[in-house]
């Protein structure tokens, strides 16, 4: 693996000093050892390109992943656990520990105590969104339980060339609007750029999750209304935000979009840190109820879906390069017009029982991103309970108004929507 960043990596790796990192957890009932881990890790690291890469500098300031022929092995710090809640202060402080340049861009963390582990693994963002660490979480497990498990190997792609289809590259259309929307974003951004930088306070993450008996009734009633989980969750989140902090927190959802469905070249498994996007707005028309706002955000949902080019964004954003400096500033000192970030990662693809442990429970994924708008929603599916992680920073949200607004979201999904109260179903929170 020797090739450029694409933009998209070089944005979000930024100059290597600014830790972003993204944690996944995991909690495990059973025992394994550190030389089963440390085997686990090596056949993951031998598997994916990107495990066994360093971010180079070259001469003209341009940034490459670079492969060494014989990497460092993928760090474990061993620790005692601390209780159930502990592993919150690990994520902590890793996501503010960058990465070290020479080595790889994953660690692992391990903390201990007799018969239950929480598994912790740290990976930068450049090289591993939501679904990649999904990947590397299911395939160390099962390595982890079956050592012998063949998981593969593959050639990672070297340029954008490998990813567009021919007459994309060659379309001169797109070149003249990617001109275009850099020249554009090149003025949007000074102006940012040069505007006070935002104070920022302690990042913080409220964590809840639904019984398996709501989980199943949210389900059911999306389905029986033919809308997608993410829409209603969408809708309610976006309200309940607009309740407890008036109009200005906008109408808008900014959801990232696994890009692996449109890309033939990247296959589920492959090791990616970047996604596309969408953004999804809010009908505030007081005439509308909740259902029909449901309905009306899940037809945009599917049209952005459908009608998505993910080959001309890919192209576009290749043209951006100069400006990282400048759209990094930027996205630090604009506040952004949307509500939230919210990112839906759905059932996670992870077995609960295997031979040796079983999986107890797995927490959503933290990141810490000093951007515009810090506050970001993390929901997944484990064991048939939907979880949700809350992430802002208390100089921008208090942690009072997140508690408010969860509470307030879980209202309008159950009690309005749905009218089926919570209380009226098994809570095992």
């Amino acid at each position: 693996m020797n090739r450029k960043l694409l933009f998209l990596e070089r944005f979000i790796y930024g100059d290597g000093t600014l830790p972003k990192n993204i944690t996944f957890t995991v909690k495990m009932l059973g025992t394994f050892t550190m030389n089963h881990l440390q085997h686990a890790l090596a056949k993951v690291q031998a598997k994916h390109p990107a495990l066994r890469a360093r971010v180079v500098v070259d001469d003209k300031g341009m940034h490459w992943f670079v492969n060494t022929p014989r990497p460092a092995p993928v760090p474990i710090r061993f620790t005692e656990r601390c209780g159930d809640e502990g592993w919150l202060q690990e994520s902590e402080a890793e996501c503010a520990q960058p990465f070290n340049t020479n080595g790889p861009l994953m660690r692992v963390v391990w903390m201990h105590s007799p018969g239950v582990s929480d598994l912790m693994l740290v990976c930068h963002h450049c090289i591993c969104d939501g679904a990649s660490v999904i990947t590397l979480l299911r395939e160390i497990l099962q390595l982890l339980d079956q050592p012998d498990t063949d998981i593969g190997r593959y050639e990672a792609f070297s340029s954008i060339q490998d990813l567009l289809p021919a007459e994309v590259l060659a379309d001169r259309k797109i070149r003249r609007q990617a001109k275009f929307i850099r020249y554009a974003v090149r003025l949007y951004a000074a102006f940012f750029a040069s505007r006070k930088k935002i104070p920022w306070g302690k990042d913080y993450t409220i964590r809840w999750r639904l019984s398996k008996a709501e989980t199943a009734a949210l389900t059911q009633q999306c389905q029986e209304e033919e809308v997608t989980m993410h829409a209603a969750l969408c809708v309610a989140l976006v309200m309940a935000f607009r309740h407890v902090k008036g109009p200005q927190a906008g109408s808008r959802v900014f959801c990232p979009v696994n890009i692996r469905r449109y890309l033939r070249s990247i296959k589920p498994d492959m090791l990616l840190g970047f996604a596309t996007s969408i953004t999804l707005s809010l009908d505030n028309d007081p005439q509308l109820d909740l259902a029909s706002r449901i309905r009306l955000l899940n037809n945009n949902l599917t049209d952005q879906l459908t009608g998505m080019n993910v080959y001309k964004k890919l192209m576009t954003s290749e043209y951006q390069h100069p400006l990282v400096k400048t759209l990094e500033k930027c996205i630090r000192n604009a506040k952004g017009n949307h509500a939230l970030t919210f990112s839906n990662l759905g059932r996670l693809d992870v077995p609960k029982c295997y031979e040796n442990f079983e999986v107890a429970a797995i927490h959503n994924p933290i990141t810490v991103f000093r951007s515009a708008n810090p506050n970001g929603i993390v929901a997944s599916t484990f064991d048939g309970q939907l979880g949700f992680s809350l992430l802002s920073n208390d100089a921008y949200l208090s942690q009072a108004d997140a508690a408010a607004i969860r509470d307030k979201a879980m209202e309008i999904l159950f009690n309005t929507w749905m009218s089926a109260p919570r209380a009226a179903l098994t809570n095992t929170l």
